[in-house]
């Protein structure tokens, strides 16, 4: 078996969970789309194929920490303050950030250390 250099999976290999189904690998014989018989060791070399490419960085793991990334640098959680605007000042803001190659984040943010600034 190949050890896969790209992402996982690769392109001409389907993934799918199917409980309802079980295979019996002694009696039956399962090819993948390339010809190679699936057998337990192909499978535990896949597995194993699998984890080297999560350990080298390879593989994007879902860490279940979503989001931005923080703005502190520090990876610390970045307080988050919100609050409504009327649609018209919504459009102007997204009008104006577009224009400066920004998010209507980073504007908001900019205006509110200015405001604060100014104190």
């Amino acid at each position: 078996m190949t050890e896969h250099e790209a992402g996982w999976p690769p392109e001409d290999i389907e993934l799918a969970l199917d409980d309802d189904s079980e295979i019996d690998g002694d009696s039956e014989e399962i090819y993948d789309t390339k010809g190679n018989r699936i057998t337990d060791q192909y499978v535990d070399a896949a597995v194993a194929d699998v984890h080297r490419a999560i350990a080298e960085g390879r593989v994007p793991v879902p860490t279940g920490r979503g989001g931005r990334p923080s703005l502190t640098g520090d990876a610390a959680h970045s307080p988050r303050v919100s609050f409504r605007v009327p649609e018209e000042l919504r459009e102007r803001a997204k009008t104006r950030a577009a224009q400066e190659g920004k998010t209507i984040s980073a504007l908001a943010r900019e205006a509110f250390e200015q405001f604060l600034r100014a104190g």
